[in-house]
């Protein structure tokens, strides 16, 4: 008799279990979170677990990387039983090993990829188009703005998560050293721009701190809202979709000869090709330069980072209009950029859980957080709190407001072109090449 009943009881142990594991959370947008977890003597134990390689370094003060910790947390607070396992790489490192891991088919589980990497990575068939799992949660996939799907489609099809929508072109200036030198306003003209450099570089200062040992920050930050004052929006748009427009055009070639004009009449710090973008805020922030090129993303770090007398005297800017160029004056280059995708290979449980924390760093409470870490999301924030909008933030969001976004030129072009291009330019800085020369390799590889 107790051997029936024991065997009874283990049955029903066995069917609850079971029971447990099938059934999962249910969330508010009506997906579910898989359960898995078994209890044992000291808690629960992990059932699922996930790689997930990314570059927010956590000694970083990018207020999207503050975000993404905080929502991280929180992910790993109300899901113990999904254990993921982090690499984080600076940005450089981790765009280089992402592209060899790729090429090796080894990628892991979850990862972010670059709009310019997603071609190459479909037709490796290395990811699959996130599309179902949009579709899947519809408040999730209408809390998205406008627009911030661009940078990663391929037909209708959509291949990455975005978790930011930003400019990548601001200029950040020290407003007392543009006055010492007798500057009293911010350039309205190309012409003036070049005049105002001369007039810093002459009271001893460098000019423009710039740390290009990436490759990216030329092209990213200045080339591709400069390159847009000279050739327009169209001829870009003919480039990509291969309708007829190259490289060697005159107004190109301009923009090029405008970058190479800037360093030889000595805009930037001699050093700009050995070191990188968080190496050129330093010397921002010592005083001894008077301003630095680069993305939305810098704000909360000078906030952060620079010491107060040169964060209270910190303005924002855009470049000033080309005179006889075909662009528009406000344009600038901005998009998401960067998104989340998973391996392809990710099925059942794992590919389940991959969602749950893609919807963690992009969702409607992400973004609030984003938000009030004045780093600009790519879904709606709802309700936040305004009163931690540093002065800096509202001046950028200012000038967004009256702002035509145009492409980034590393997100929407090919890899191939964009080495070509971003490692001639570092080149062209040096005058190791000529403006011409650079179009025609840029063209060559195009081809």
């Amino acid at each position: 008799m107790k051997s029936n009943v024991l065997k009874l009881w283990c049955l029903a142990l066995v069917v609850a279990m079971t029971f447990l594991t099938a059934c999962g959370t249910k969330n508010d947008d009506g997906s579910k979170t898989p359960h898995g977890e078994q209890e044992g003597g000291n808690g629960q134990e992990t059932s699922i677990e996930l790689n997930f390689m990314h570059f927010n370094v956590k000694e970083s003060s990018e207020g999207g990387t503050l975000a993404f910790y905080d929502a991280m947390e929180m992910f790993k607070d109300n899901n113990p039983n999904i254990e993921i396992e982090e690499e984080i790489l600076g940005h450089d490192a981790y765009e280089t090993k992402i592209k060899t891991l790729a090429a090796a088919n080894e990628l892991p589980d979850l990862f972010v990829i670059k709009g310019s990497m997603v071609s190459a990575f479909v037709e490796s068939g290395l990811i699959n188009p996130v599309n179902d799992i949009l579709e899947q949660a519809p408040a999730w996939k209408d809390g998205f703005m406008d627009g911030v799907f661009n940078d990663f489609k391929m037909g209708d099809n959509i291949y990455a998560l975005p978790y930011s929508n930003k400019s990548t072109h601001i200029i950040y200036y020290n407003e007392d050293i543009f006055e010492e030198c007798g500057i009293t306003s911010f350039p309205a003209s190309w012409e003036g721009f070049k005049d105002a450099v001369g007039k810093i570089r002459d009271k001893g200062y460098t000019p423009i701190a710039l740390g290009n040992k990436g490759k990216w920050v030329v092209g990213s930050c200045i080339l591709s809202t400069l390159g847009d004052r000279f050739t327009g929006t169209d001829w870009f748009m003919s480039i990509k979709d291969r309708k007829g427009a190259k490289f060697t055009e005159p107004e190109f070639v301009d923009a090029l000869a405008a970058v190479q004009e800037l360093a030889v009449m000595g805009a930037f710090n001699a050093d700009m090709n050995s070191i990188d973008n968080m190496q050129h805020k330093t010397l921002y922030y010592g005083g001894k330069a008077a301003m630095f090129f680069e993305g939305a993303w810098a704000i909360s770090s000078i906030s952060e980072e620079a010491p107060q007398e040169i964060a209270d005297v910190t303005k924002l800017a855009i470049l000033p209009a080309v005179e006889g160029g075909k662009g528009d004056a406000k344009a600038v280059s901005a998009g998401a950029g960067w998104g989340y995708n998973m391996n392809a290979e990710l099925q059942g449980e794992k590919k389940q859980a991959a969602v749950e924390v893609f919807k963690a760093l992009t969702d409607e409470k992400q973004a609030k957080i984003s938000m009030e870490y004045n780093a600009m999301p790519a879904s709606n924030p709802g309700e936040y709190d305004e009163s931690k909008l540093t002065p800096l933030f509202k001046q950028y969001a200012d000038i967004m407001a009256e702002a035509k976004s145009v492409p980034v030129y590393d997100v929407q072009l090919e890899p191939a072109v964009i080495e070509v291009m971003n490692s001639g330019l570092q080149e062209l800085l040096i005058q190791a090449t000529t403006p011409e020369e650079l179009a025609k390799k840029i063209q060559k590889e195009y081809e």
